[in-house]
This record gives structure tokens, sequence and C-alpha cells, in this order.
């Protein structure tokens, strides 16, 4: 391997580099589809410019579309792989990511680069969020876009990682400034379709006809290692706002894409009143959103229903009812009363009984101890991959199966029309965009809920799914020993063997 061939062309590096396939390690040349292939013969002279010093190239940015799947990443990892190997000076690169997750997910693509090329390994050194050179010091810089604005910067290359996922535009706005201070930096921004009324929407209009960006949107799913049964299998799981801007790549139209908006309001019933009191048969849960100064907080308590081992109403075990909800806004220069959240938690507690107030501990912490002291069951249900997933599953199933019944609450109502799904590493979750009546808190809260109903509802139903609806219980030979047990009992016969009873009980 001639390394100072592969230092003059980034096509020759795609030939010599292993990534991983479906049949082990290969060269990436021989895995490219065509789609990808232009997108690198694109920008391959302002890479070549940028590392070689040679003439600047007119076309030095590149917006990107692509559906889920579609080697985003890895990509990125190859573009980036190949600058730091073959600069001969020092460069400075940039990558921003949606947030710490998405950018460990770029930094984890070059290590694997790595350890399939023993070769680069020995030229680059991947740290916790940096690549750097060993011998010239090049060194990519990794960030989240939830990291304060970076206007100081003097990069000779950026990365805009799922740039459609960023929250706001601040971070965007002080790279793409950055940029236009050295005439051969490279840009690439890289995404899936969004939402038309975003800022990056709006961003990609006024640049999709510009001279110096490459603009390439894939339309569908055309990656060769996608199978159909795969895409079937997301069209079920998925609303299908979610799977057409995800998997088919076309930006949505409209505030939210994680539940059909005809779901959201059939769920809403005109006669249904908040609960003043709790009623038999139902598990009482509360969610608790807090936020202090930029954000609201938010209570939302739901009931599930319940039943004792014996009663086969499957139409209404496991159905969800709103019971109360309130948002606690801050007023201008102040923070949200939170022991006016604690007292209404604790009142709460006293009408409904929780079964659970789930939390999330990130600023909850006191409070819960404060709670828990009170005999609250406090219950944290901390942002992991894992739960965020679960969080998302139980909610978009919820509306699917119609099991909710809401009263009239606009600002929930308004919360679950802005809900997005949101693709990561483990999956997807829910998000909320940030506007002016705060970060989609009663959503929050609502579906801290939700995950905790659904459990309990999916507890009751392994009870009940051995028997069957149409049951007959005075069949059951256990039903049998209890009534002749109560009968005993009442005539002031006492068993002189108790094993049946505690069987039973």
């Amino acid at each position: 391997m001639n390394l100072k061939e592969l230092q003059k062309s980034p096509t020759a590096f795609r030939k010599a580099i292993l990534v991983n396939s479906d049949i082990g390690p290969i060269s990436f040349a021989d895995v490219m589809d065509d789609w990808q292939r232009d997108d690198f013969e694109a920008m391959d002279p302002a890479w070549t410019s940028m590392v070689l010093l040679s003439e600047p190239t007119p076309k030095k940015r590149a917006w990107l579309e692509r559906a889920r799947g579609h080697s985003k990443t890895t990509d990125e990892a190859i573009m980036i792989a190949w600058a730091l190997m073959a600069a001969r000076r020092s460069l400075k690169g940039y990558a921003a990511a949606a947030d710490k997750d998405q950018a460990q997910l770029l930094r984890n693509a070059v290590a694997e680069l790595l350890e399939l090329n023993p070769w680069l390994s020995k030229i680059l050194d991947v740290q916790n969020y940096r690549v750097v050179n060993r011998h010239t010091s090049s060194t990519l810089e990794i960030l989240s876009s939830d990291a304060p604005t970076s206007y100081g910067l003097l990069p000779d290359f950026v990365i805009c990682d799922e740039v459609t996922h960023w929250r706001n535009r601040d971070l965007f706005d002080s790279l793409f400034s950055s940029a236009a201070k050295r005439k051969r930096c490279v840009m690439v921004c890289i995404s899936n379709a969004g939402f038309i009324d975003s800022w990056q929407f709006e961003v990609r209009e006024n640049l999709r006809d510009n001279s110096h960006w490459h603009f390439n949107h894939l339309e569908g799913s055309v990656a060769s290692w996608i199978d159909t049964d795969a895409l079937d299998e997301q069209r079920l799981l998925l609303p299908p706002t979610a799977y057409s801007r995800l998997w088919e790549n076309i930006w949505a139209a409209g505030a939210g894409d994680a539940i059909d908006r005809e779901l959201i309001d059939s769920s809403f019933q005109e006669t249904l009143q908040p609960l003043t009191r709790a009623i038999e048969g139902h598990y009482f849960v509360a969610g608790v959103d807090l936020g202090v100064t930029r954000d609201a907080s938010a209570i939302v308590v739901l009931a599930v229903k319940h039943s004792d081992p014996y009663d086969y109403d499957s139409n209404q075990i496991g159905r969800i009812r709103l019971c109360f909800s309130r948002a606690f806004r801050p007023t201008p220069g102040n923070k949200v009363n939170l022991q006016e959240i604690e007292d209404t938690l604790l009142s709460l507690h006293r009408r409904y009984r929780f079964k659970a107030v789930m939390y999330d501990p990130w600023q909850a912490v006191h409070l819960a101890q404060r709670l828990r002291m009170s005999r609250l069951p406090m219950e944290e249900l901390t942002q992991s991959g894992n739960n965020l997933q679960a969080i998302a599953s139980a909610t978009i199933e919820a509306f699917n199966d119609r099991r909710l019944d809401l009263y009239e609450d606009d600002d929930l109502r308004r919360d679950l029309y802005r809900l997005r799904i949101e693709e990561r590493s483990y999956g997807f979750r829910l998000v909320s965009p940030r506007d002016s009546s705060g970060h989609g808190d009663v959503a929050s809260a609502f579906t801290f809920a939700l995950k905790k109903c659904t459990e309990l509802a999916g507890k009751r139903k392994l009870r009940l799914i051995a028997y069957g609806e149409s049951y007959d219980r005075t069949l059951n030979p256990i039903f049998q020993r209890i009534q002749k047990a109560r009968m005993d009992w009442t005539r002031g016969i006492h068993p002189e063997e108790r094993t049946d009873i505690t069987e039973i009980f």
C-alpha cells in the first residue's frame, strides 16, 4: 500500500479502506452505491483543494439529504479520515451532531475504521470526542448542537451531522460564518428530511440553487442493502407521516408527525371531565415534568383500568383515562414555584392514592426526596435510550389502539399535536420543538405516566390471558375452592388444614 498515493487521492483512499459488510470487511469502493459515489466525486475537488492546498474550487459546500439507514455516519467518517490522514500540515476540523449520543456515533464510526484498518490506526488516534493525527496534530473536534455557540473557531472543514434534528440554529450559524474565514474551508451538512416549518427548511431552500453548494436529495429508500421486509416492519411500527419523513425522505408539513391528528382528536371526549375522586378498579399514576426557569413544569394524572382475576371485560381492562392535567409556567424574571408543585402532588395523592409518580431525575431529585418522606411512591424515569424508546412506543401504541379517554385540555392537545419522532442509535424517541409556550412539558408528563400505565395494564393482561375472554369462572376449580372456604368460615367451620387457603391467597 502506497500511503503517498492515498494522500493524493480520496478515490484511492476509498478503494483501500475496509468497512464492515454482511460478508465481513470489504473495500468501501466495492460496496458503494452510485448515489454515494456521486456525492463523493462532487466534493472531492473541494477536499483535495483544502488538504493539498491546490487551486480553490467554487463548490466547497454540500447539503445531502438521505433517508434513514443510508450510510450518513459512515460516509462522514471516511471523509474525515482521509482529510486528517492526508494533510501534511495541521488541520482543524469540527463535526457537530444533534446531541452527545449522535456525536458518539460519529466518533465510533471513525474508531471502527481504525479497527478494520490497522495501518490507519498508526496515523490517527481516536480519543473521547476528538480524532488526532499522531504526526501532524491535525484534529477533529466533535461537538453537539446543544453546546454553546463557537464564533471564535477557525476551521479547515466542518461537518454538520443530522442537522434537521438540531433544536436551534445558533451553532449552525456560528459554524457557517466560521467556514467563511478560510477560502478553502469545506462544509458538509448531511441529514434526512425534516419539517417544512423549521429553520432547517428555510436554510435548505436558500442554498439548494446556490452555485457554491452541491445539493442532493435522495427520493425514498434507495440503498441496496435495505430490504423490503425491513421497510414493511418500519411501516407497521411508525405513523405514516413519520415513516415518509424518515424512510422516504419526504419533508413533513405541520408541527409534529408522531401521532396522527385524527387519533389525537378521537381520544378527546367532549362529555369527559377531570376526575375529582378515585374510582374502584383503577390504578392512578402521575407524571411530572419539572422545569425551573426557562421551561414550564407540568403534572398529569392518568388512571388505568384493572380488575380482579375473574373480571373478563377485556374492552375496559387497560383503558387509560386522563384525570388531571396542569402546567406551571414561570412568570418573567421568576422561577417556577416548586413548593406549589409539591403541595399539588401531595393533595393529588390524598385524592387518588398513586400507584407511582414518574419523574425525570435531571431536575427533580430534591423534590422527589421530599415527597418520598411524605410516602409518595416516587419512581425515577431516567432519559436513557431504552426508556425513551419505551416511552415513544407506549405513546404511539396507546393512540393507535384507541385506549385513551381524554377530557378537553388545550395544553395537552397542543403538545400532542407537536410531538415528533426522532431517530437515534437505540431506535427512536419523541421530541417537541421549543416555542413561546414551552417545550412540550404537558406532553412529557403525560408520556411519563402513560409508560407506567401501559406496564401496569400489561401485567394485568398476563394474569387473564390464560383463561380467555369467554371463560366461565364457576367452572374453575380454584374459584370453587375459594367459595367452599368462604362458606365454611361463615358457618364457623375452621378447616383442619389451611394449605388450600394459603395457596389460594
